[in-house]
């Protein structure tokens, strides 16, 4: 089985399990580095989250697609519209996959981050994030021979270990 469908297969057990013992489900839209351009779920289990998304990036001239599984623990401060406390810790795992004329890269990234989220009314709401992503996995393979005046297709991420992340949702829960 190939890496993007065991990924794939993995996220589904985890979402069917967590769902079913979520006390509410967010869905969430967003942007940010490395979730790119985003669409996901999140369960909420008392002041925990549990969450998975997919993203691409869509003006990007490669084929490329990421997929995150992330955990969120929710502390400090009062909401007025929720029970759920608006600041919280999140970490989580981005798959990250590209493939251009010159090369194919895969990538896995460990993204630990601190957020708030801002509660607008009951179902609605944005959250900020903002952390670093470390570099777990690095696979560059070419698919022709570069010549002179090639420098390649342009990276996802690069290669250093770690970088800056952040990101922007959009949520809409669907109960409590």
């Amino acid at each position: 089985m190939s890496a993007k469908k065991s990924i794939f297969l993995s996220l589904l057990v985890c979402l069917v399990f967590v769902a079913s013992h979520a006390q509410e489900i967010n869905i969430a839209g967003g942007i940010g580095t490395p979730e790119m351009a985003n669409v996901g779920l999140r369960m909420h289990v008392d002041q925990n989250q549990f969450g998975v998304s997919l993203g691409t990036s869509p003006g990007y001239k490669n084929k490329n697609f990421n997929a995150s599984a992330d955990y969120y623990y929710h502390f400090g401060g009062r909401s007025y519209h929720t029970n759920l406390r608006p600041w919280y810790a999140k970490t989580g795992l981005t798959y990250m996959y590209s493939e251009g004329e010159w090369e194919e890269r895969t990538n896995l990234l460990l993204v630990p981050r601190l957020g708030r989220e801002f509660n607008l009314t009951p179902q609605f709401g944005i959250a900020l994030e903002a952390g670093a992503m470390f570099m777990l996995m690095d696979k560059n393979t070419p698919k022709k021979e570069r010549t002179g005046g090639v420098t390649g297709d342009l990276d996802l991420i690069g290669s250093d270990f770690i970088l800056p992340s952040a990101g922007l949702k959009i949520y809409y829960r669907l109960g409590e």
